[in-house]
């Protein structure tokens, strides 16, 4: 009898121990989960925003204009150059005004034109606007990273494809003009750089034919105006919704744009959300109707200012919705099978993050830093509150963590890992996140004993 309560004794003891290493294993495997909300800073963030437009040959006042805005429309002007070939001194220009644009960390949206007002002069034959193109391409080309979008310009009045000499006759006469001319842009453009048309229908007739194709956006130059945006929604077989619609889907990825010419009813903030979120609007002009975004500044939606509102979702805007990870870990653990993390980063702006852009992990010591590229290429097809989520697995460097007592885990978003500048980074829209130096400081693993690390907020 003895025998037997000595015996079950010790298998209670070892079951015990058992269910006692096994909830440890479970405490110890047990991933955690940080959720976290938008907050509603106005963020200055680099290739969307309000702009502001300026003439090349005025190009001294960029420095002051990259206060207000994050994006200039760079106007160039060339109505002496209708008889020939643009001047070396004419092209010296372009390229003093698009350095001291990217020294000023201000995004360039591109439109030349044989003048920017009425009743302009253009070339005797469609052909020496190409040749002006290939000229204008070789400058832009040298700048690719910190152009946004090159308007196709050249056409008529102000560049907008309206009152050209060669924009009369039928339909097809006019067709073969807007093609032409988008075909010298693909031809020496470089491929990266994307291209804007003033209505939905010449996107959809350039798709048919091939060209430029991945590259075309809209500029609407007549935003929330009349039923039909003065004309930009002018296809007999499409309404102002079945537009709004396409553009939804088939623009998702592209720069979109333009300015409100007058403050009409459509105009209203409700109404501008919805249409901007289907257009995907990156870039709105800042002074070209101020009566409609002082009206904004003084209305309100979702419980804060409509300007601001507004102003906050063009282009992207991302923040880290979801972080899950293990709770400790062991030194070895740590540079030997690495550490696991989920993330899940969500897009509320109405336009998706430029593809130049890349996602880096960073772990900071205080003295060494880490940065590991996450491959996310979903990110750059998402927006208006969509989500990407990422599983990654880090290794540490074993020296790295033996010598830390501290490591800040973060996210830089930048077109390289060596870029310093905050103007050229993109911060996140949490509250609750430090940013310094281009990172977005998220959480930390501090060391609390010889061999432990925890992960704390």
């Amino acid at each position: 009898m003895k025998k037997k309560v000595k015996y079950l004794l010790m298998m209670s003891v070892f079951i015990i121990i058992v269910l006692l290493v096994l909830m440890a294993g479970m405490i110890w495997q047990r991933k955690i989960q940080w959720d976290f909300q938008e907050g509603k800073q106005v963020l200055t963030n680099p290739d969307r925003g309000f702009y502001i437009q300026v003439n090349s040959a005025n190009y001294e006042r960029i420095p002051e204009l990259a206060k207000e805005a994050r994006v200039i429309l760079l106007a160039f002007h060339m109505d002496e150059y209708i008889l020939g070939d643009l001047s070396e001194e004419k092209l010296d220009e372009l390229r003093c005004a698009m350095d001291t644009a990217g020294k000023e960390h201000v995004a360039v949206v591109f439109r030349a034109a044989y003048g920017f007002q009425d009743g302009v002069l253009e070339p005797d034959g469609i052909e020496q606007m190409g040749r002006h193109i290939e000229q204008i391409s070789r400058i832009l080309n040298d700048y690719e990273e910190n152009i946004l979008v090159v308007q196709a310009g050249m056409l008529g009045e102000y560049g907008e494809w309206h009152s050209s000499i060669y924009l009369k006759g039928n339909e097809e006469e006019q067709k073969r003009s807007r093609l032409y001319i988008l075909e010298q842009w693909e031809t020496y453009l470089n491929p990266g750089i994307k291209v804007a048309v003033r209505r939905p229908r010449f996107i959809r007739e350039a798709m048919e034919e091939n060209i430029l194709e991945g590259r075309l956006s809209l500029h609407n130059d007549a935003l929330l105006s009349t039923d039909s945006d003065m004309g930009t929604y002018d296809d007999p077989a499409m309404d102002r919704t079945a537009e709004l619609k396409w553009m939804e889907e088939a623009l998702a990825e592209q720069v979109n744009g333009g300015e409100m010419p007058t403050p009409e009813e459509w105009s209203l903030p409700e109404n501008a959300v919805k249409e901007f979120a289907s257009m995907h609007v990156s870039y709105l002009n800042l002074k070209y109707n101020e009566a409609v975004i002082e009206r904004w500044s003084k209305m309100s939606i979702e419980g804060m200012n409509a300007k601001d509102y507004l102003e906050n979702h063009l282009g992207y805007r991302l923040f880290l919705s979801e972080l899950a990870m293990k709770k400790l870990y062991l030194e070895p653990e740590l540079y030997v099978t690495g550490m696991q993390m989920d993330i899940k980063l969500c897009n509320t702006g109405y336009g998706a993050l430029p593809s130049k852009y890349k996602v880096f992990l960073s772990l900071d010591s205080g003295e060494k830093q880490i940065l590991q590229e996450i491959q996310m290429p979903e990110l750059y097809r998402i927006s208006n509150a969509q989500t990407v989520e990422k599983q990654i697995t880090v290794k540490l460097p074993k020296e790295f963590v033996e010598e830390s007592g501290k490591i800040v885990i973060g996210l830089k978003i930048a077109g390289d890992q060596e870029v310093e500048n905050e103007a050229d980074c993109v911060e996140l829209a949490n509250e609750e996140f430090s940013y310094r130096n281009g990172i977005n400081e998220v959480i930390s693993l501090q060391k609390v004993s010889k061999w432990l690390y925890k992960v704390s907020k």
